[in-house]
């Protein structure tokens, strides 16, 4: 009911469905009806209407009122199957999305019928709910295979005007997500439909997470898949409004994907439902405002020229005063101190050790730069080769014999570069810490001889 008013007030306001396959989206939708109980998953049961009759009888009986008298209702019905849309109220023709010059999604050549009551609406959805494309999955006998929206419209004659649409309201069965591996055993055409519908629904997710991210992502991929250009004018816009039902199935095998579902109802909640401002936890970081380093650096200059002229005043004998030599206790230390020079110059006779070692450091060096790039490059186009070999296989899976040959031969391939390079990698470590162990024995042999100048 929070969206009927405001339908009735001019919005858009958009219900969709999400879940995987089998857990109850169109149950949901469309509650006890025929076709339901014709494919024998449901039972005819008062108590569970469905969200299209409960929302009928709210429309109806606001139209009913003296201030909406001047509206009239009228429904469409199409599936979003395989990237194209198809009336099902028109014998399946096919429907286009465009957009006006003002970016308002339009609909060429989908059909509108008038309805004066729910019996009415939910006779037309029972009609279109037969050409609805399904299939049979090894978890869902009745299987939607494709994305069903039911439009309802409310239309109002402005002066010369006629049929000027007022309000929107969508619902949006969503076809299930599927994994791969559910769909492992089913025919190629069962494949490709859970492909088409797994890419549909990420593209929406990947709409979602831009609107919920804010500012981060000034670009909405709404032309991701006809799923969400057709979506577009329910998520943009101070008029539209938009809620979420995530269908989970009781089942502790459906875990991984009942919390991918509640995952995907998160991310929808993160802005808030009547303001559409982000939560805090999810608010965009504050941009650092740039320093001015002027002043600081005029402060610095005007320290130092204060030390400056501190030190000038200071008198010559205030120096000598401050600064005492002790003869005595330089004399004593003068041996140790040469000492310290003759070790330097002795030092000097292994400068040809060292020269060698850096030598053989920078050509381990090379040689390890080498080998990388030759790995890198033979990785490239063993990676084309890879693409090449998958896109085969997944066209025919016939050929899944020799793929496997192919893919045991790469993966041989693969572990000979990264030996090569793991090889190259350790000459190079074995050169640098020769290099490391000399120069660790001088600086100990240094300090020893400081230590002999303290004392």
């Amino acid at each position: 009911k929070n969206l009927i008013y405001p339908f009735f007030r001019g919005q858009w306001s958009t219900v969709f469905a999400y879940g995987q396959t089998g857990s109850g989206k169109t149950y949901t939708m469309m509650g006890s009806n025929m076709t339901g109980i014709n494919a024998g998953t449901a039972k005819h049961d008062d108590a569970n209407l469905g969200l299209y009759y409960l929302a009928a009888l709210d429309i109806f009986d606001m139209v009913k009122r003296p201030e909406y008298k001047h509206l009239t209702v009228q429904v469409s019905l199409f599936e979003i199957y395989g990237g194209k849309l198809f009336d099902l109220l028109n014998a399946r023709k096919q429907v286009k999305c465009l957009e006006d010059s003002r970016g308002k999604v339009c609909f060429p050549g989908l059909t509108e019928h008038p309805v004066g009551g729910p019996d009415d609406l939910m006779e037309l959805i029972e009609e279109g709910a037969t050409n609805r494309s399904t299939g049979t999955t090894s978890r869902n006998a009745d299987s939607s295979r494709s994305h069903a929206v039911l439009q309802l419209k409310l239309r109002k004659d402005v002066g010369r005007k006629t049929n000027i649409e007022h309000g929107r309201l969508n619902f949006i069965d969503l076809a299930g997500s599927e994994r791969g591996a559910d769909t492992s055993s089913a025919s190629r055409a069962t494949r490709l439909e859970g492909a088409e519908i797994n890419t549909s629904l990420l593209a929406l997710k990947e709409v979602i997470r831009a609107l919920a991210t804010g500012g981060s992502m000034t670009h909405i991929p709404f032309r991701g898949s006809k799923l969400t250009q057709v979506l577009k004018d329910s998520f943009v816009g101070k008029n539209s409004r938009c809620c979420m039902i995530a269908c989970v199935s009781p089942d502790i095998g459906n875990c991984e994907q009942t919390l991918n579902t509640l995952r995907y109802a998160d991310r929808v909640k993160e802005r808030d439902a009547e303001s559409g401002a982000l939560a805090n936890q999810y608010e965009q970081p504050i941009r650092l405002q740039k320093l001015d380093l002027s002043t600081r650096i005029h402060e610095d200059e005007e320290d130092f020229d204060q030390d400056a002229q501190d030190i000038h005043e200071m008198s010559s004998n205030d120096l000598d005063d401050e600064i005492e030599f002790d003869d005595e206790a330089f004399s004593g230390n003068r041996n140790s101190f040469d000492g310290i020079l003759h070790h330097r110059s002795g030092a000097s006779a292994g400068d040809g050790q060292d020269s060698k070692m850096a030598a053989a450091k920078q050509e381990a060096g090379e040689a390890l730069v080498t080998a990388h790039r030759s790995v890198m490059s033979t990785m490239l186009s063993m990676v084309k080769d890879e693409m090449i070999l998958v896109n085969k296989v997944d066209a025919d899976r016939d050929g899944l014999d020799d793929y496997l040959v192919k893919l045991e031969s790469l993966q041989s391939t693969h572990l000979n570069l990264i030996s090569k390079l793991r090889g190259s990698l350790n000459n190079y470590v074995a050169a640098c810490e020769g290099s490391a162990n000399e120069t660790f024995a001088a600086v100990a042999s240094d300090e020893e001889s400081f230590e002999d100048l303290r004392d």
